[in-house]
């Protein structure tokens, strides 16, 4: 079956899954908690209350995690900017922390593509607390994969 990036977008915000999830975001149950609010061509808004299983021993989340939900963002901000869904992966991040951010406190997640060619990108995500208080910026060098296969959905 072949859909859009944009399609593969929308479908996620109305929780309907037309691609795998990755693994790892199956396993720590993201899908659960980082929801996607809006949806345009080049971006995507989402909100991530995160829990307890998140955090380090003080309560605060843990740095790479805020990262890795970014990256997800980000990847499906790259997405929605294909006319045919195709993989791209992460060429670098770079994550620059304002505020830290504890569990159960919302943040939203606003991730843009500011460019991109043929085959790379470059994005960026701001990671807001409520009140409009800046926690975290992160960018994000993206190609388009020559190796990497999407692999059907299996319901099975």
């Amino acid at each position: 079956m072949s859909f859009s990036g944009l399609d593969l977008a929308l479908a996620i915000k109305e929780r309907r899954f037309l691609a795998p999830l990755p693994p790892w975001v199956e396993h720590m149950r993201v899908h659960e908690e980082n929801l996607v609010e809006q949806v345009e061509v080049g971006r995507i808004v989402s909100r991530w209350t995160p829990g307890r299983q998140f955090t380090v021993p003080d309560g605060y989340v843990q740095g790479g995690l805020i990262c890795a939900v970014a990256d997800g963002g980000q990847g499906l901000a790259v997405t929605t900017t294909l006319e045919t869904f195709e993989a791209w992966v992460t060429l670098d991040l770079h994550i620059r922390f304002v505020r830290p951010i504890k569990a159960g406190q919302t943040v939203t997640l606003d991730s843009r593509v500011l460019s991109k060619t043929k085959n790379t990108a470059i994005a960026e995500t701001t990671v807001m607390l409520e009140g409009d208080r800046l926690a975290a910026v992160v960018t994000g060098g993206w190609r388009k994969s020559e190796t990497r296969a999407v692999l059907p959905r299996d319901d099975g």
